[in-house]
């Protein structure tokens, strides 16, 4: 019951903070909105006992990609005025009323259409045994290609950085 609960709290959470960084004019508000959105997929993947996976996507998303973001936005150092005008209440109303609709849609079509039971996942599911096994026996290939990606990445990086020395 508690599972159910969780999940309903951070489904909700995600959603509503999902819409809070597409609507919020300041971009740093947007910024630290999406933190907490994937602050809440994390807890969802904790929530399926896949604690590696969820270690992962709170250090590269919410540490890594988040400060990249952050640092962007901080550089930019955007004014008032280049935000953008702000839209008046018939705009936002008529946007109200589109998005309404488009759940009632999107809702009708869901249950209209039956849904198979959901199938338990594996009892090692997002483990680190689990995890390693795939990536080197059946993702080896990519994986390789990663490290190689990866490796040219830090080498043009650096050569980048040498030229403007």
């Amino acid at each position: 019951m508690e599972t159910n609960i969780v999940f309903i709290v951070c489904a909700v959470v995600s959603v509503v903070s999902a819409i809070l960084v597409v609507t919020r004019r300041n971009p740093v508000y947007s910024a630290l909105f999406l933190m907490l959105c994937f602050v809440a997929f994390a807890v969802l993947f904790l929530n399926l006992n896949a604690y590696f996976i969820a270690a992962m996507h709170m250090m590269v998303y919410t540490g890594a990609i988040l400060v990249l973001f952050l640092f962007v936005i901080m550089l930019l150092n955007l004014k008032k005025e280049e935000l953008g005008k702000e839209y008046g209440f018939g705009n936002k109303l008529l946007l109200s009323f589109l998005c309404m609709l488009l759940f009632t849609i999107l809702a009708a079509l869901v249950y209209g259409v039956g849904f198979a039971p959901a199938k338990s996942l594996p009892s090692r599911f997002g483990s680190i045994e689990a995890v390693g096994n795939a990536m080197f026996s059946d993702f080896v290939l990519p994986f390789e290609l990663l490290s190689v990606l990866i490796i040219v990445a830090m080498i043009g990086g650096i050569i980048l950085a040498k030229r403007k020395l």
